[in-house]
C-alpha cells in the first residue's frame, strides 16, 4: 500500500454525465452501498462527487478539473470505484486514465449497469481500468478490497470479475448474487460528506427491493438481476428511514430505487403500514406498474406519504404493448388514476413512439388516450423511439443487424436498420436509437398532442445545438 498510514484506502468517484433523470443530486447510491458492505476498520473511504456544483459538471466532463484532482492526489487512494451509465461512460473512462497517469500503482475498477454487459470492451480500450465487477457488486467488491487490501493479485476466485493477468484480458464466469437482502447494513451515506452534503440532507435515496419479473424489451432489469426479485425487510427500511431524520432533519423526501414499489402487494402494505405506525413524516417519490396498483393499495401509499409515482404505460395500442412485452392493461389505468387523485398522489406517465413496428395510427391511439384522460403536462412524457442499451432484447435484435458494433466509439458508424447514434456534446456515441418512422411524423404527433408542447421540444432542441457553438466562459 502506498499510504502514509496503514489503512487502505478507497475512493468513490461519482463521475459526471452530461444528463440527469432527475432534479436532484443525491448521493451516488450504488458506490455507498458497496462501500457501506465492504466497510471495516481496516478501510479509510472517501467520497468526490463531480456532478456538483452544477455549473462545474461541463468542466469535469473528459477535462481534468485541477482542483478535484488535486483531492485526488491528497487523499492518495489505494482503489477508485466509479459506477458507469451510457451517458457518463467516456468520462469514467477519461478520469480513469488521467488518476492512473498520476497514480500509476492505484488500481481502479468500474461497475454498474452500462459496463456489465461490456466489460471486455472497456478493458480493451482503457488501460486505466484494471478491473469491471459486471451485475450486482456487493460481494465480489468486499473480495477485491480484501485481497488488494493483503497484496493478493490473484482474481480467480472473485465472482463477476472481468480483469487484466499477465496482460490478457479475463472474464470470471461466476456469477452470484447475495442470497438475502437483509445481509445489507445500513448505507453509511457519511463518506460524500466534505462537499455539498457537509449540510443537511434534504433528498435522499433508499431502496426496498432489487429486481424485476417482467420482460420489457428494451429494459435490462430482468437479467440484470438474475430473474429475480428480493426485498428488505420492511422493519430494516423504516430502521434506515428513521436514522435518516435523526441524521438530517431537514430532511423532507425520500426517493425508492425499487424497479415498481408495489410489485408484490402484501410487501408493499406490510411496509407502508410500518412507516405509518413509527411515525415516519416524509414524501415518498417511486416507481409503480400500472398491473399493481388497486384502491387498497393507493389509499395505503397516500396514508405513509407517497406523494409521485413513475408508472410506465409506453403505448396506448394494444398491438404495441404487447410487441414491447409490458404486459399491463390498458382498461386499468383510468380507474386507477382516478384512484390516485382522489387520494391524492401525483403521478408522471411515461409514452414510447416510434418504437419498432409501430405505424402512425399506433402512435395516434396514444395521442387519443391522453386527451381521453385529459392528463396535464406535468402528468405525462412522450418519448421518440428507443435507446438501445446492453442486456435488453432490443440490443439483441440491433447486435444481429450490427454484428460488430463497437459500444465505446466515437467515430462516425452507418448503421443497418432503422438506428441512429445518440451522441454526447463532444461526437462520442451513447448509444444506438431505434426510430420506426420519420422525424416529421412523430413532430405531427407531437403537434396533436399540443402545439405548445412541439413548440417546447423544438426550441429545446435548437437551444441545445447553438449552444456547442458558443464561445466557453
Amino acid at each position: 500500500m502506498d499510504n502514509t498510514n496503514d489503512k487502505f484506502k478507497i475512493l468513490l468517484l461519482s463521475v459526471s454525465s452530461t444528463s440527469f433523470f432527475y432534479d436532484q443530486v443525491v448521493i451516488p447510491f450504488g458506490l455507498v452501498s458497496l462501500a457501506s458492505f465492504v466497510d471495516y476498520p481496516d478501510y479509510q473511504i472517501k467520497g468526490i462527487e463531480l456532478n456538483w456544483p452544477a455549473e462545474k459538471i461541463m468542466q469535469r466532463y473528459l477535462k481534468v478539473d485541477d482542483e478535484v484532482m488535486q483531492q485526488i492526489l491528497d487523499f492518495s487512494p489505494d482503489m477508485v470505484a466509479m459506477s458507469t451509465y451510457a451517458s457518463n461512460m467516456y468520462n469514467c473512462l477519461f478520469w480513469a486514465d488521467a488518476i492512473k497517469r498520476k497514480l500509476p500503482n492505484c488500481f481502479i475498477v468500474a461497475g454498474g449497469n452500462h459496463v456489465s454487459y461490456i466489460a471486455k470492451e472497456c478493458l480493451s480500450k482503457c488501460d486505466g481500468i484494471d478491473a469491471v465487477v459486471r451485475f450486482e457488486g456487493e460481494i465480489p467488491f468486499k473480495m477485491l478490497c480484501e485481497k488488494r487490501l493483503t497484496g493478493n493479485t490473484d482474481f480467480e476466485d472473485v465472482p463477476n470479475l472481468t480483469w487484466r493477468k499477465n496482460g490478457e484480458i479475463v472474464e470470471n464466469q461466476k456469477t452470484i448474487l447475495l442470497d438475502s437482502l437483509e445481509s445489507l447494513p445500513i448505507i453509511n451515506r457519511t463518506y460524500f460528506s466534505s462537499q455539498q452534503t457537509s449540510k443537511s440532507l434534504t433528498h435522499a435515496d433508499v431502496i426496498s427491493a432489487r429486481g424485476c419479473p417482467f420482460h420489457c424489451t428494451f429494459c435490462d432489469c430482468n437479467h440484470y438481476w438474475q430473474k429475480t426479485h428480493r426485498t428488505r425487510g420492511a422493519e430494516s427500511v423504516v430502521r434506515e428511514l428513521t436514522l435518516l431524520i435523526k441524521d438530517n432533519p431537514d430532511i423532507k423526501s425520500v426517493r425508492f430505487r425499487d424497479e415498481s414499489i408495489t410489485l408484490k402487494k402484501p410487501y408493499c402494505m406490510a411496509l407502508c403500514k410500518s412507516i405509518i405506525d413509527n411515525g415516519i413524516n416524509l414524501e415518498f417519490h417511486a416507481h409503480s406498474r400500472l398491473d399493481g396498483l388497486d384502491e387498497e393499495l393507493i389509499a395505503t401509499l397516500a396514508e405513509a406519504g407517497f406523494k409521485l409515482l413513475f408508472i410506465g404505460i409506453e403505448s396506448g395500442s394494444e398491438r404495441v404493448l404487447k410487441n414491447l412485452k409490458k404486459g399491463i392493461r390498458l382498461d386499468r389505468l383510468a380507474p386507477n388514476l382516478e384512484l390516485l387523485r382522489k387520494y391524492g398522489i401525483n403521478f408522471r406517465l411515461s409514452f414510447m413512439s416510434s418504437t419498432p413496428g409501430e405505424t402512425f395510427f399506433d402512435t395516434f391511439q396514444t395521442v387519443k388516450l391522453i386527451k381521453k384522460l385529459k392528463l396535464k403536462r406535468n402528468e405525462y412524457y412522450m418519448g421518440i423511439g428507443i435507446d438501445i442499451y446492453p442486456g435488453t432484447e432490443e440490443c439483441a435484435k440491433f447486435i444481429e443487424l450490427n454484428p460488430d458494433y463497437e459500444w465505446i466509439n466515437n467515430k462516425d458508424i452507418e448503421f443497418n436498420g432503422r438506428y441512429s447514434a445518440k451522441k454526447d456534446p463532444f461526437g462520442n456515441i451513447i448509444n444506438p436509437k431505434f426510430r420506426q418512422y420519420s422525424l416529421l411524423k412523430s413532430a405531427v404527433i407531437f403537434f396533436l398532442l399540443s402545439p405548445s408542447y412541439l413548440f417546447e421540444r423544438v426550441t429545446s432542441v435548437i437551444s441545445k445545438k447553438i449552444k456547442k457553438f458558443l464561445p466557453k466562459k
